[in-house]
């Protein structure tokens, strides 16, 4: 009895530690973005704790511990998760991007503006280095302290590796003719996508393979065991890489229409497209459920912290609004749950805090912190089984100490 319960007592423990435990976001499209943070989960048990003005100008929303860093304009405001007060705020000379989303290493967040990259602290929220590049078109990735993303040139497109210590001073540089992509990490590689090419590049060298695809890439992403592509022609690609870089094998399934970034946990894959919402076995490239319902969505995101979930925004027509929509997997069983409505989410874009709250930027700029009502009865249970099973633990530990001692206690008669 006493293991059994010493086990349920660990695992209610793991639980405890595994939320709110989520690595600092470092941009790549990959296992970096899956978040370890409990989220919201029903509508019944949801709120908006605050929610800020529209701009024209707003930035791709991050989380940053228990803060949103909230770019809008030339400034970075870093607003408290709870109340949504603005506790400091950074200020650029130029105006942030509307649509390339920063990356945070080391208390250090890499942001975008229209051509410049900016390195600002996020103790004090001062730049502390910054540099002109040309008109930024992809999202900034960065470790060991070199930093990735895309810009559009006059001969056409680069996409730069630059080193954050030297003023960010290019390490590499990849030219061509082609828009480039997002990047994915996969082992020592850097992979993006480049016109209907993978390029599979080298981290911090020079050296770098091209991989024909097929169609033209929008979106790289970086799984365990291979890259995930979506391209315009509406296919889904699949290539295996191995330790070297090399490619092995390339599969492909077609979805149609137009379609998102895909998302990949545990050997499923999750994308959406203007036919629906599709999970797709990532291991044999079929599809296994699909909610037609669920047309012209978001880039999906993934939350593991209070069970795997899989969110989506998605447009529903007869409404005029769109819906917020968790895809829950229990025992390969998937459900879909109504979180939230949203008036407009055409190019919104979600973001997950360490402690689950989520932030999503709607068409206005707008953007809004949905949370679990911190006084519904589940999450009373919830803390109050919590709360005794410290107390029975520190009981059990307690016993054991005495009953230790308690041979060692000279005995008198």
């Amino acid at each position: 009895m006493k293991k059994f319960l010493g086990f349920i007592i660990l695992l209610l423990f793991t639980a405890i530690l595994n939320i709110g435990v989520s690595a600092e976001s470092a941009g790549f499209m990959g296992e970096s973005n899956v978040t370890n943070a409990r989220t919201p989960y029903d509508k019944g048990y949801v709120e908006i704790r605050f929610s800020t003005s529209e701009a024209e100008t707003a930035g791709v929303p991050l989380a940053y511990k228990e803060f949103l860093l909230s770019p809008t304009g030339n400034k970075i405001f870093k607003i408290n998760e709870k109340t949504g007060e603005t506790e400091m705020t950074a200020e650029l000379d130029e105006k942030i991007s509307e649509n390339s989303r920063g990356a945070i290493i080391n208390d250090i967040l890499f942001q975008t503006t229209r051509t410049k990259i900016f390195a600002i602290s996020l103790e004090d929220m001062s730049v502390k280095a910054s540099q002109s590049f040309g008109e930024i078109v992809t999202d900034v990735s960065a470790i060991d302290g070199l930093v990735y993303f895309g810009v559009k040139t006059d001969e056409g497109y680069s996409f730069i590796c630059a080193e954050y210590g030297n003023n960010f001073g290019t390490v590499w540089e990849y030219k061509s003719e082609y828009p480039v992509t997002s990047a994915g990490l996969y082992g020592e590689f850097v992979v993006f996508g480049s016109g209907s090419k993978l390029v599979v590049h080298e981290k911090d060298n020079s050296g770098y393979s091209e991989n024909e695809i097929g169609g033209n890439l929008k979106y790289v992403y970086a799984g365990k065991y291979a890259v995930f592509m979506t391209a315009e022609n509406g296919m889904l690609y699949k290539l295996r890489l191995n330790d070297k870089g090399e490619a092995e094998a390339l599969s492909e399934l077609e979805i149609g229409g137009g379609i998102s970034a895909p998302a990949e946990i545990e050997n499923k894959l999750f994308v959406s497209s203007e036919k629906g919402f599709y999970v797709v076995d990532a291991l044999n490239m079929e599809v296994t459920k699909t909610y037609p319902e669920l047309k012209n969505g978001c880039s999906p995101i993934i939350t593991t912290g209070s069970g795997f979930r899989a969110y989506v925004a998605s447009p529903v027509e007869s409404e005029g609004k769109w819906y917020l929509y968790s895809v829950l997997s229990n025992e390969d069983e998937l459900s879909v749950n109504e979180i939230v409505k949203i008036i407009d989410f055409t190019d919104g874009k979600i973001a997950v805090s360490e402690n689950g709250t989520m932030y999503f930027r709607d068409a206005k700029g707008q953007i809004y912190a949905l949370a679990i009502r911190e006084n519904d009865i589940l999450t009373i249970v919830v803390k109050l089984m919590l709360f005794i099973a410290i107390i029975v633990f520190l009981v059990l530990i307690l016993r054991a100490w005495i009953k230790k001692h308690s041979d060692k206690t000279p005995k008198f008669t």
